[in-house]
């Protein structure tokens, strides 16, 4: 046996991470695996049963691609407004442990206390328009940055400061952190600008948590539900109180009218009054007795007799 078969030999085999959608067979091992992810009660509530197969394989192909575990991305992944995020320690933990970098460290300044402005909407509904406001902060900047191993470079990211939070309006933002623990939200903001900036690939793209929550300009696209009542015309922002109305009144006064459907014809006609002949007591026709049937009726003799008769009939 020859070294170089020793060391063959003595080399385990490279397990090779599944690709879930690579080839067919590699789908069919993933769901087998994504199976007995769902069905365990440790991965959040979006991953648990059959009906979240689905995220269950995104998970897993997100965790081949990053070297991780799978559980790591399923604990780690938000999904906020159909976008999906990174918790920000996750980031700064993917981050030190990529192999690219040395563990991330932060740079702060205090800066005192400074007035910053921003803008802001007021006003009711329909009627709102935008104002400047100027607040006074204790200002602290921060910087994150690491050391390249490839090369030995000092990479510095962008700096953040609270000026810049108060100015993009993450500060004042409702239920906001960033007035309850702001160095804390300083080096979180930081490592994600570092990370999207030196690192993309690492990351996959994908924004933090925090950032999605303090950037109001996301969309919600999950699709709307069928509904049978038509739905209402939003009304344009910024348009003043009235104008909406007024403009809809008019569209509904130039549409056509619908043309009233003529009523019927009604045919007044007079029920036709027959007079009939007049009559005696017995029936017998007074007038228009042309033949005088009548007068020789009333004179012949009766064949059946009196009337008194009829009473003694016998039949047998």
């Amino acid at each position: 046996m020859t070294t170089s078969q020793a060391v063959a030999l003595a080399t385990p085999p490279v397990h090779r991470a599944i690709s879930v959608f690579s080839s067919e067979a590699d789908f069919a091992a993933g769901q087998r695996l994504c199976k007995a992810l769902t069905s365990s009660n440790l991965v959040p509530v979006s991953y648990q049963g059959e009906g979240n197969m689905g995220n269950a394989l995104i998970a897993l192909d997100m965790a081949n691609r990053m070297g991780i575990p799978p559980i790591m991305v399923m604990q780690n992944l938000n999904v906020i407004e159909g976008r999906p995020s990174w918790a920000s320690q996750f980031v700064i933990g993917a981050l030190n442990s990529c192999g690219l970098f040395s563990p991330i460290r932060f740079r702060k300044v205090k800066l005192g206390e400074q007035e910053v402005s921003y803008e802001r909407w007021t006003g009711p509904k329909g009627n709102r328009s935008k104002e400047t406001v100027k607040a006074k902060v204790v200002n602290i900047e921060c910087t994150a940055y690491a050391v390249e191993k490839a090369t030995g470079e000092t990479l510095e990211g962008p700096t953040v400061s609270i000026a810049m939070a108060v100015a993009e309006g993450w500060y004042f933002r409702p239920g906001s952190k960033w007035v309850t623990m702001p160095d804390l939200m300083l080096m979180y903001r930081a490592a994600a600008f570092f990370g999207r900036l030196y690192a993309p690939h690492i990351l996959n793209g994908m924004p933090s948590a925090d950032e999605v929550l303090d950037i109001d300009d996301f969309k919600d696209i999950t699709p709307k539900a069928e509904t049978v009542a038509a739905e209402t015309e939003a009304k344009p922002a910024g348009r003043a109180r009235g104008v909406h109305a007024a403009m809809k009144a008019a569209k509904e006064a130039d549409k056509p009218k619908e043309k009233a459907k003529p009523a019927g014809k009604t045919i007044e006609a007079e029920a036709a009054s027959e007079e009939l002949p007049a009559h005696d007591e017995d029936g017998v026709l007074l007038d228009h007795d042309v033949d005088g049937d009548a007068d020789r009726a009333a004179g012949a003799e009766d064949v059946f007799g009196p009337d008194d008769e009829d009473d003694n009939y016998d039949p047998a």
